[in-house]
C-alpha cells in the first residue's frame, strides 16, 4: 500500500507516510516489569497548512482496532485542546480511508 492523503478541517492536508506494526513497550512498576504482548499500529502523518508543517504520530491496537488515547506532535505529547481536536480528526480520516480500502488497509506502509 502506498502513502496516501487525508483531508482535515480548516483547510489542512494530511499525508500518511508511514504505518508500522510493533509491540507495546514494557511497563515498569517499581521492581516489577510487565511485558506487553499486545501489538499496536503506529501511523506517522505530516500535516500541512498554508504556513505550517507538523509531524503527528497516532496509535491503534491491532486486534480490536481501537485508537489509543493521545498522540505525539513533533516528538512531544499533544497537550493543547486544538491539537487534540486535530488528532481526533486525523484518526477519523484514517478510519474512513481504511474502511474504503477493506483488507488492503491492513498492509504496512514503507
Amino acid at each position: 500500500m502506498k502513502p496516501y492523503q487525508i483531508s482535515l478541517p480548516n483547510g489542512k492536508l494530511g499525508h500518511v507516510i508511514n504505518k508500522r506494526i510493533g509491540i507495546r513497550r514494557p511497563v515498569k512498576i517499581l521492581w516489577f516489569k510487565y511485558k506487553n504482548k499486545e501489538r499496536i499500529i503506529a501511523y506517522t502523518i505530516i500535516v500541512e497548512s498554508a504556513d505550517e508543517r507538523h509531524e503527528f504520530m497516532v496509535y491503534k491496537t491491532k486486534r480490536k482496532g481501537e485508537w489509543l488515547d493521545g498522540a505525539r506532535k513533533n516528538g512531544e505529547s499533544v497537550k493543547v485542546e486544538n491539537e487534540r481536536k486535530l488528532s481526533g480528526a486525523i484518526k477519523k480520516a484514517i478510519d474512513l480511508f481504511e474502511r474504503k480500502k477493506g483488507q488492503l488497509a491492513y498492509q504496512e506502509l514503507f
